[in-house]
């Protein structure tokens, strides 16, 4: 692992909070948070190849291609 990614304790607990925060939300307003976050935490990385590689990474198996 290198130092730019999670611990996997640390993602189970991202992965829990976030489902819990959906849970919460109205199925209306689900894909309207997830493209905040989305973008929010692309705020965070200074790398917009690494971003672009997350959104590719995202969209493995839900059958759309960029």
């Amino acid at each position: 692992m290198t130092d730019t990614t999670l611990a996997f304790a640390d993602l189970e607990q991202v992965y829990e909070h976030l489902a819990n925060t959906l849970d919460k939300l109205p199925e209306s307003e689900e894909s309207h948070f997830l493209a905040q976050l989305a973008l929010a935490l692309a705020h965070r990385v200074a790398d917009v190849d690494q971003v672009m590689a997350a959104i590719e990474e995202a969209s493995e198996g839900t059958g759309i291609s960029s």
